[in-house]
């Protein structure tokens, strides 16, 4: 609740101003970070990296590369029925419909202020599978536009402030810089701070200005300071060198305006924008700094051209796989869905189901069904779906595999641990890939640790361990788990000296992998005060206690039973020492 209002004038006064802040918002979100040690954390609650795969694969694969015919019946149909009883929308919805022409006035529909562009926002926002996927026509013909429009934009001369840019063979001979003043979530604004050197990825087209003190004087009109958000000037650097304005194409709207005749009351702040990026532009963080004359937060951007830099090179190899089928990218799609928003990857799982009739399409929707069930504890249907995908007898050793594992997680959900064992067992018979090995070493484990059978806990730790280090570079997240998880077996077969061996590794690897303050680095601190106080070092428990404190304070987030238990671990260890002085 933001506050109690006596008074009506002031409640609408405040209502319209909050829902003004929403509108500056929601126009320019969701902006995925691509974070390299996010991606590699198998224990990490940010999912922003899985995002930025699934909205740059949407966009390549499932909306320009689709083989499919798109067109406007679908979305006409959803939005005549969601403003159903809103008149103005109706009569607009019918206007689009009679005169929507994707080869002329497609820059004109999306600049007005309708549902167009609202439903396109809501949809990418919250990731409402029919709406969005109703609207990869309107993605694909905007493509179309911006690519026609690419030479001729930029070879204008307005791309500069000064009108002193130099051209060579349509390409400019120097960086340009943008501006956008925006506001943005707390949420957004810590991610991209705390990530600098990492790229983020605009999920939706957004519209820029050459003029930085207009930007910064937009920010003034349009956001005043407030609780709910930050305020925002984004410095968007265009390269001498970028060379994919064939993918993610940027194109003067000046051009456009003229083309189009747009008037004054189709756009709003007409005279403000003077460049479009594509939906998906992905941008390098550089720096993000406050400015206290300003009063706002500067973040500096480069358009990211994976061309020229190496630095993310399995992501793009990944996104840019052209031997993957349509039905294959579609698979993939899902399953990068099923990791965010698992109600929204059953939808599309079903969907695909009545699409294809592929066994092996049916197989992996069958699987990621299955997953989707197992994340919402609905065990009983995640069995069927998965015994579904049995029955349609996989060829592929590792696909079997997989579905056993998955099975054996079910039933050891459930505490069936004769079951679990048994699909577990059948899963390390078929396969030979060495992680997948692994992960089967560690799902026994777990099991083990669950009986509190702790030597053969140990062993499949270590076997897991054994098959991990052979893939993955010496220090890795993975491996500090495992030696986390080691070390803990270890202190509770009371082999204190080993536990405090494999613990300080995992901690040593965290800290190099990790922020000092990281909350692996905490729970690091946690367990190795835990053996101490075992051992009745309990100065050098309380030490590591106080660390791991200290740093629970710096989260955001963390779960409430690790807080209470460090806690109790304190209270305990502090009684002991005093008791330890009388």
């Amino acid at each position: 609740m933001k506050g109690v209002y006596f008074d009506r004038e002031i409640l609408l006064e405040q209502l319209t101003l909050d829902v003004k802040i929403s509108i500056n918002i929601n126009d320019l979100i969701p902006i995925t970070v691509y974070s390299r040690i996010d991606a590699v954390q198998t224990n990490n609650n940010s999912n922003d990296h899985l995002r930025f795969l699934f909205y740059q694969l949407f966009i390549k694969q499932y909306c320009l590369n689709s083989s499919s015919i798109l067109n406007k019946n679908d979305f006409i149909d959803i939005i005549q029925n969601y403003y159903d009883l809103n008149r103005k929308e109706l009569k607009l919805i019918q206007e689009f419909n009679n005169e929507y022409n994707s080869n002329k006035n497609i820059f004109t529909w999306f600049i007005r202020d309708c549902f167009i562009r609202r439903m396109l926002t809501q949809s990418l926002l919250k990731l409402d599978i029919q709406i969005l996927f109703s609207l990869r026509f309107f993605i694909k013909d905007m493509f179309k536009l911006m690519i026609e429009n690419v030479s001729i934009s930029n070879q204008k001369q307005n791309f500069y402030s000064n009108n002193s840019g130099r051209y060579t063979n349509g390409r400019s001979t120097q960086e340009q810089i943008f501006y956008r003043g925006q506001a943005l979530s707390k949420e957004t604004l810590f991610k991209i701070k705390s990530n600098l050197g990492e790229i983020l990825s605009i999920n939706n087209f957004i519209l820029a200005s050459k003029n930085r003190q207009d930007s910064l004087g937009f920010i003034r009109k349009n956001i005043p300071p407030n609780d709910l958000v930050y305020r925002v000037l984004f410095e968007m650097k265009i390269p001498l060198e970028y060379s994919l304005q064939k993918q993610r194409p940027f194109i003067d709207i000046n051009y456009l305006n003229d083309n189009n005749k747009l008037s004054n009351e189709d756009v709003d702040d007409n005279n403000l924008y003077s460049i479009l990026f594509f939906i998906g532009s992905i941008f390098r963080i550089n720096t993000v700094v406050f400015d206290i004359n300003n009063d706002c937060w500067i973040i500096q951007l480069t358009l990211y051209d994976e061309k020229m830099n190496q630095d993310f090179s399995q992501v793009f190899t990944f996104l840019n796989d052209i031997k993957r089928t349509n039905t294959e990218n579609a698979i993939a799609l899902a399953n990068l869905l099923r990791q965010i928003s698992p109600n929204s990857a059953e939808q599309f799982y079903k969907h695909l189901l009545k699409k294809n009739s592929e066994s092996i399409s049916k197989l992996e929707c069958y699987r990621g069904l299955g997953l989707c069930s197992y994340s919402k504890d609905n065990s009983e249907q995640a069995l069927d779906y998965f015994e579904k995908a049995l029955n349609l007898k996989p060829n592929d050793k590792l696909i079997k595999s997989s579905l056993h594992n998955s099975i054996g997680l079910v039933y050891a959900q459930q505490d069936q641990i004769d079951e679990a064992l048994l699909h577990f067992n059948k899963a390390l018979e078929n396969t030979s890939l060495p992680l997948h090995i692994a992960c089967v070493h560690h799902n026994l484990a777990l099991i083990y640790s669950k009986q509190e059978k702790y030597e053969k806990e140990l062993e499949h730790y270590q076997e897991a361990l054994k098959y991990r280090t052979g893939q993955l570079p010496s220090y890795h997240l993975q491996l500090a788990s495992l030696h986390n998880n080691i070390g803990i077996a270890y202190s509770d077969m009371h082999e204190y000296d080993r536990a405090l061996t494999n613990l300080r590794k995992a901690l040593d690897m965290r800290l190099k992998l990790l922020s000092d303050t990281h909350i692996d680095v905490a729970r690091s601190y946690a367990n190795i005060g835990t053996v101490y106080a075992k051992t009745q070092e309990f100065r050098m428990a309380l030490e590591y206690f106080n660390k791991a404190s200290l740093l629970f304070e710096k989260q955001q987030q963390i779960p409430q039973q690790d807080i209470e238990q460090l806690d109790r671990n304190i209270k305990i260890v502090n009684d002991k020492l005093r008791r330890k002085t009388y």
